[in-house]
């Protein structure tokens, strides 16, 4: 297959005639059958070379815990740090984070924004480790690397796997990382592949069928 990712890939960086440093996107179709009883996707990985996004952190952190995370606020600025006043922008729909960080004390609040935080995907989550009582190192490893994944309605996982200025190599190494991992996810009722089909775009770009 890494032949065929590559080229794609070399097609994708062809098109990029203004050399915008866009986002390598994968798109994984499942053979996911909701009505089955199958189980949606629910992950988090260390991508190899990471993704290269810079996602904007929400950390809902009661007092005491703030002062151990303002050493990262100093070198991310991409993280806000807050609790009760961030739950009302919330209550107001005024969210433009792409993942929220809380601990178990604010989730006693967090927890009631379920209608409003559940359908973006930005419900904190015990088991991916965004409800932690060890805020600073699931921030560092976000920083450093570290996606979410998960399947749609449709059985389709969405996400970033590099930047258009990766090399082939860390990008095939993140793609074979991520594939890989989903190949070990499959459970036992499930019939036949875990992975029906994977393209490769860039954002906004033409999409690459890799494996069908």
């Amino acid at each position: 297959m890494n032949k065929t990712i590559k080229k794609a890939l070399d097609k994708i960086k062809k098109n990029n005639k203004n050399k915008i440093h866009f986002s390598i996107d994968i798109d994984i179709i499942l053979n996911i059958d909701y009505n089955n009883q199958n189980i949606p996707i629910r992950a988090a990985i260390h991508l190899p070379y990471g993704n290269g996004k810079k996602y904007k952190i929400l950390a809902l952190i009661e007092k005491e815990k703030r002062k151990e995370l303002y050493n990262i606020k100093e070198k991310y600025k991409y993280l806000k740090i807050g609790y009760k006043k961030y739950i009302d922008k919330i209550k107001k729909r005024l969210i433009k984070f792409d993942i929220i960080i809380a601990t178990p004390k604010t989730m006693q609040l967090v927890s009631q924004l379920g209608k409003i935080l559940g359908p973006k995907g930005l419900m904190p989550n015990p088991f991916l480790g965004t409800v932690t009582n060890l805020p600073q190192k699931i921030i560092n490893e976000i920083i450093n690397g570290k996606i979410f994944l998960k399947s749609d309605r449709y059985g389709i996982i969405h996400s970033s796997v590099g930047r258009i200025n990766f090399t082939n190599q860390q990008l095939i190494s993140n793609i074979q990382f991520l594939i890989n991992y989903l190949k070990r996810k499959k459970n036992n009722t499930l019939k036949g592949e875990l992975i029906k089909k994977i393209y490769l775009s860039s954002t906004m770009g033409t999409s690459y069928l890799i494996k069908s």
